[in-house]
């Protein structure tokens, strides 16, 4: 008993059946979270040290690369980067996909362990982390203050907004951007040092002396315990000045002297390295970041319920506000998406209706789509899937897919009822013959899809989920066609030629085009090779048109933000790239589409780089403007051309998660054994990829370097004199890096203490040369006597791809230009400005990335013959099936060309989609035409009768299709770049395949040899007459 047959004869069953899908969809449905972007767990390491004062080139030296050679040995590793700056270093652990990224991260926090023991005393402790492109911050936020001072500011921030913000549900971190420690500043004075013949190591020791707090034990006696406290530590600010200079040189200091006689003693802030900004006015920024596996719009929505509760309890004059949201694109883009499913579904809807004429059929085959889609989601919620741009592009292009069985089903039900046969025995009837049909087309389309589960590297990830779920709907779609829709048809099934005048227009369109159709299929049955040539010269045509195809890995999408990177002229201060930076933000915030800005002067990052900076622009929505982003960034970069003395990159990240490791469209790295070579091929390379007018803001931080005094200690001299080198650098790195002497409590909290010259005796060597120096006999030497000044220039950055010195290259495209011909551009321009020896690297190779996807086409054709050959238990027909798949193919490249929309990992994946689709329609002709053959049929009878009968159903499964993809074809919402080029080649690629499908196959049917099926019929009917003649024979 089928299954059709069980739901048919037992309808409460199958109306229970139905109502389990929707109940348990539901349920799924109300526990799925929220994001852009599918929830993947990526195979990246990070690890940050932090060298207080360090240069790139020591860092790289006594910490990146003892390091490195020791997490070399792990096994896995993909690839291994790491980059210096001035007090920080990184390294990047990416490991192959299947590595289980939790043990591997146990496993690099073992080595570390073992490495710390290695580097210096003063490098603080790894921080070590998951790198996860989906964790970019969900909120930037900005603390503004009128009133009060910058160090109240920031203690507000750290003692009354952050812990509040962190402890809100779903939060992994809260990131400050400018923010500064409130500290205890004693800012020595130089000439007061001098005057009482002190040392800046002795002032350190003397506080380190006198602000001390030991366990001093307890009393026992008797019955009873005390605890003892010595209260040696100062408290306020005028305890600290009170404080005693009590040691010299390492012995008693008998002068009567308190540290206000030789220092400033204030409560302040850190040195200032970064400035950051809100709408022009000094905020303290924040980037939300929410936890892995969390819902983005739900923990943003927390966020600002909070910070609503957080503003009513500050000051006056201080407000918490939120610069940029990003969660809101990600609400509009799948409001977008769902508004494009409903759209789906209503059209597809009204193609069922305008082809039944009758609101019952048409309620029959509609209830497939909320049945399918409801249904996904309880499979969705149980494989931990999210809503988001790839699992609802799966349900909004599946709603075309998910009718067709209903579809197919129906058609041939009505069939029979048109025969006169009750609604029970034309559902019956009609159910049994189609199931096969039905069974084969979900299983050829599920083989198909699943291949892109074993697609490579992160788009595979990414495009895992939309695989998925696309399956589960059509898996479901084929189990209702076969028990809920036979199961309706015999109960509610009504057949009525009346109906309005569409449903005439409609039947008079396919009356007409099947008299048309009849005569063609008659004519090519004539000229049968003929045919077969035409068909061949159209599918290689096609081939050629790819050629002028536009090229890119995926399309850049607007999504309200640009972001910003500033780098002034080498050894710029400060100063002199804040006045810069301001002067864009006056241009930027005149712009009519700009929303808000938000700089950070010195860098988003720990240390602070004076002559660096990073922003953000958010625009109004794109319904709210006009102009494009990538508009409003053309004219913001010509804008900013008039800002002489600093270079603004105004970059695209939309492709950050999916793209280029850095997010920008196009990005490789120079490699090679000499880094001052590798230097000048990057300035021949940037000057010629400018010059090609395909690429602007060509860039690069890894060339950029800073004057640098180098302090050189004479040895030999020092020796003679007493004098330990390491007493060289004590003083020098008190005097000028700052030192913290310990920490002193207030309120409650604990606060630095800075121990620095003050800034005006450390602006040069100059100010420092007559530090003094104590020897080992107390006696006093100026340092200039002691140590040699050179200057000379140090990079800014170091970074290495494998353990070796590389440079990084980032750029932007011009208007109207694609990835795939900038590429193609760099790659030309490599073969003139690359010397033997050397080489380029593109984080993300294009021509791979289409590789790795047509292999999945091959892997998922490979399938799908396999699956189709044991169904149809036949070597041959599943090739004639797969005739119409290059037909889908050749339409995909047509309707790719006519939009104008470029072949990328998006279209790629429609293409694989269409070859699925396409391949329903020769099923239904193929295995219609080989039941009737099995009736006694001829060839040419059987296929003129199964295509006359097929007709109908396969013109009407393909303008649902077609319907179903429209509203993602002419969408303009957020996200529709991504979603334009699956519906594109799905609507070409049907189309298109549609035409030729019901004449190619055919003919093609009829040049087959038909001896396997002639030879199956002589083993059936052996096997029969065993059977009649021996009882005991299976």
């Amino acid at each position: 008993m089928t299954l059709s047959e069980i739901s048919i004869r037992k309808p409460v069953f199958a109306w229970m059946l139905m109502f389990a899908i929707l109940f348990f969809g539901l349920l799924g449905f109300k526990e799925l979270g929220i994001n852009e972007n599918p929830d993947v767990d990526y195979p990246t390491v990070t690890i940050n040290y932090a060298y207080d004062g360090a240069t790139p080139a020591v860092i790289e030296k006594d910490v990146l690369e003892p390091v490195e050679s020791i997490l070399v040995s792990m096994e896995g590793i993909r690839m291994l980067t790491s980059s210096a700056d001035r007090g920080n270093g990184r390294i990047d652990l990416e490991f192959d996909l299947n590595k289980d990224i939790d043990f591997a991260l146990q496993e690099v926090q073992t080595l570390l362990g073992r490495a710390q023991r290695q580097l210096p005393s003063s490098v603080e402790p790894p921080i070590v982390t998951k790198s996860n492109a989906a964790d970019d911050p969900i909120l930037f936020l900005s603390l503004v203050s009128e009133k009060l001072s910058k160090r109240e500011l920031m203690i507000l921030f750290r003692d009354r907004v952050r812990d509040r913000l962190s402890t809100i549900d779903g939060i992994a971190e809260i990131r400050a951007f400018g923010y500064h420690e409130p500290i205890m500043r004693i800012d020595m004075k130089f000439d007061q040092l001098q005057k009482y013949q002190l040392t800046a190591t002795d002032i350190l020791r003397s506080i380190e002396q006198e602000h001390l707090e030991l366990p001093a034990g307890r009393f026992e006696y008797g019955d009873k315990e005390e605890q003892i406290r010595v209260l040696g530590e100062a408290e306020k600010t005028q305890d600290f000045k009170n404080m005693v200079i009590s040691r010299r040189g390492g012995g008693p200091n008998y002068v009567p002297l308190q540290l206000k006689d030789v220092a400033d003693v204030n409560e302040g802030i850190e040195n200032l390295r970064r400035i950051s900004r809100f709408n022009s006015q000094f905020a303290l920024g924040m980037a939300v970041q929410k936890q892995r596996g969390v819902n983005a719009v739900a923990t943003a929505d927390r966020v600002i319920e909070k910070i609503e509760d957080i503003n009513k309890g500050l000051p006056e004059g201080v407000k918490l506000e939120v610069n940029f949201n990003r969660t809101l694109f990600i609400k509009e883009s799948v409001r977008e998406l769902v508004f494009n499913l409903v759209l789906s579904a209503i059209l597809t809807s009204l193609v069922c209706w305008f082809f039944l004429s009758s609101l019952s059929a048409t309620f029959n085959i509609v209830l497939a789509i909320p049945t399918s889609v409801i249904g996904t989601f309880a499979f969705m919620h149980y494989f931990s899937f999210t809503l988001n741009t790839f699992s609802l592009l799966g349900l909004s292009l599946a709603i075309g897919i998910v009718v067709d069985d209903a579809i197919v089903m129906l058609e041939n039900i009505v069939r029979f009822r048109a025969k006169n046969f009750d609604k029970v025995k034309a559902a019956l009837l009609g159910s049994k013959e189609i199931t096969f049909a039905v069974i084969a087309t979900t299983l050829a389309l599920i083989a198909i899809f699943s291949p892109i589960t074993l697609m490579e590297g992160i788009e595979g990830r990414f495009f895992f989920e939309f695989a998925i779920t696309l399956c589960i709907a059509v898996g479901i779609s084929s189990f209702e066609a076969l028990t809920l829709t036979p199961m309706r048809c015999s109960q509610y099934l009504s057949v009525s030629a009346k109906g309005i005048f569409v449903h005439r227009w409609v039947d008079k369109f396919v009356s007409v085009t099947s008299g048309w159709y009849k005569k063609a299929l008659e004519k090519a049955m004539l000229y049968k090779y003929s045919v077969v040539a035409f068909s061949i010269i159209v599918f290689l045509t096609s081939l050629l048109i790819v050629r002028f195809v536009p090229k890119e890995f995926a399309p850049a999408v607007d999504n309200n933000v640009l972001f910003l990177v500033f780098n002034a002229p080498e050894g710029k201060s400060l100063e002199y790239t804040n006045e810069k930076i301001r002067q864009f933000e006056s241009i930027a915030q005149k712009h009519s589409d700009v929303l808000r800005t938000f700089v950070a002067v010195g860098g988003f990052g720990r240390g602070g780089q004076g002559n660096k900076g990073n922003g953000v622009v958010i625009l109004k929505n794109r319904e709210d403007r006009k102009k494009s982003q990538f508009l409003i960034a053309k004219e913001l970069r010509e804008e900013s051309k008039s800002i002489t003395g600093i270079k603004i990159f105004i970059r695209d990240r939309s492709n950050s998660s999916i793209g280029g490791r850095r997010g920008s469209p196009v990005e490789f790295s120079i490699k090679g054994p000499d880094p001052e070579i590798q230097k000048q091929i990057y300035e021949k390379m940037s000057a010629e990829m400018e010059k090609s007018g395909l690429m602007v803001g060509v860039r690069s931080d890894d060339v950029l370097t800073l004057p640098e005094v180098q302090i050189v200690p004479n040895r030999e001299e020092a020796r003679a004199r007493g004098v330990e080198v390491a007493e060289i650098s004590r003083v020098i790195n008190v005097a000028t890096g700052g030192v913290v002497a310990g920490q002193y409590t207030q309120g409650g909290r604990r606060f630095n203490i800075q121990v620095q010259l003050q800034e005006l005796d450390r602006l040069n060597s100059k100010s420092i040369e007559n530090l003094l120096v104590r020897n080992n006999r107390g006696e006093l030497i100026e340092l200039k006597n002691l140590v040699s000044f050179e200057s000379e220039n140090s990079p800014q950055n170091i970074y290495r791809e494998s353990r070796e010195r590389a440079i990084r290259i980032d750029a932007n495209l011009s208007e109207n230009v694609v990835v795939g011909d900038a590429i193609k551009a760099v790659k030309e321009i490599a073969k003139t400005t690359v010397p033997e020896g050397y080489y380029i690297e593109f984080s993300q190779d294009l021509d791979d990335s289409l590789f790795n996807i047509i292999f999945i086409m091959i892997l998922g054709l490979i399938m799908s013959y396999m699956v189709l050959s044991s169904q149809f238990n036949s070597y041959a027909d599943p090739l004639l099936v797969f005739l119409a798949i290059p037909f889908g193919i050749s339409g995909s490249f047509l309707a790719l060309y006519l939009a104008g929309v470029t072949l990328n990992v998006y279209s790629m994946i429609g293409i694989l989609l269409t070859m699925g689709i396409v391949k329903k329609n020769s099923i239904l002709i193929v295995e219609f035409t080989n039941q009737l053959r099995d009736e006694g049929l001829s060839v040419m009878e059987a296929l003129s009768t199964a295509c006359r009968l097929r007709y109908r159903p396969i013109v009407m499964t393909t303008f649902a299709t077609l319907a179903a993809a429209v509203p993602a074809a002419l969408s303009t919402g957020a996200g529709s770049e991504t979603r334009i080029p699956m519906a594109v080649v799905v609507l070409g690629g049907v189309s298109m395949s549609t035409v030729f499908t019901l004449v190619v196959i055919p003919v093609f049917y009829s040049l087959f040899p038909r001896k396997r099926r002639d030879l199956d019929k002589q083993v059936d009917d052996i096997l029969k007459t065993h059977r009649e003649t021996d009882p005991g024979f299976i």
